[in-house]
């Protein structure tokens, strides 16, 4: 019984966590052309929800780039959700912009990863990453420990994630940054000692991603980092137009166990 009801939690939580249908979002000046344009594309895991997209739109859509947020992680495979991103990039033309920069999530980063490994997309020029050394261990956590609720929530596009190989990231001229996360999502905490088993976290980013040119570290969770753009936003802004963020961001990790869920949120900045 005590199994049963637990399992149950683990369904409702993740239930409650997994994205609505988000649709894509798109905010394009129609009166440049698009030789002239930067675009910045928004490649979003499995938190682009409605929500997600709404918060990322608002704080980017006045920034003087097209932005754009593809659906394209789609339930049934990877595979497929990599043919939605092709056709997606073709619907908006994204080889013919001046310049591409991208923010990426993690399913989202193997599908942009994928994409220009396959396609190629020579105008790309920076990108940041949202790195989480806990919920990037999540798709195999919950493969191994509940793997019947995750493809329920998720689809079997998250047992593709739990066993794929990542393909290589841009070519070393496209400059990157990460946005590390120092805290576990409700969902990671249940599955910690799935987490912990795979080995140490690291959150050294230099060891994260060697190539990467600058990142900061913050006390949010996976799901905060698609709504929280009070606090994401100028720092990402700061880094598209200079190529660093800005030097007052911790570098080192903020919390010795990120399991820990009375470390403090930060209150919303208005």
């Amino acid at each position: 019984m005590r199994v049963t009801l637990k399992l149950l939690f683990f369904a409702l939580i993740f239930w409650m966590q997994a994205p609505a249908s988000a649709k894509d979002w798109v905010n394009i000046n129609a009166e440049k052309p698009i030789s002239e344009k930067t675009a910045l594309v928004i490649f979003n895991g499995f938190g682009g929800s409605k929500s997600g997209c709404k918060a990322q739109m608002a704080f980017w859509e006045d920034k003087g780039m097209d932005v754009l947020i593809p659906d394209v992680l789609l339930r049934k495979s990877l595979d497929d959700s990599s043919a939605a991103l092709r056709e997606f990039a073709q619907e908006y033309h994204l080889e013919d912009y001046a310049e591409v920069k991208a923010i990426c999530y993690i399913a989202g980063a193997y599908l942009m990863h994928t994409y220009v490994a396959e396609w190629g997309l020579p105008n790309l020029s920076q990108v940041i990453y949202d790195r989480s050394p806990t919920q990037e261990r999540a798709p195999r956590a919950v493969m191994d420990r509940f793997p019947m609720v995750g493809v329920l929530a998720l689809g079997p596009v998250l047992r593709d994630l739990s066993n794929v190989d990542w393909p290589e990231p841009p070519a070393a001229h496209v400059l990157r940054g990460l946005m590390v996360e120092n805290r576990a999502t409700s969902i990671m905490r249940i599955l910690e000692s799935e987490a912990r088993a795979m080995g140490p976290l690291e959150y050294n980013w230099q060891k994260i991603d060697p190539l990467a040119a600058d990142a900061f570290h913050l006390p949010l969770d996976h799901d905060m980092m698609y709504i929280r753009w009070d606090i994401l936003g100028e720092p990402c802004l700061h880094f598209f137009e200079h190529g660093a963020f800005p030097a007052d961001l911790p570098r080192e990790r903020l919390n010795d166990n990120p399991f820990d869920k009375s470390l403090p949120i930060p209150e919303v900045v208005r």
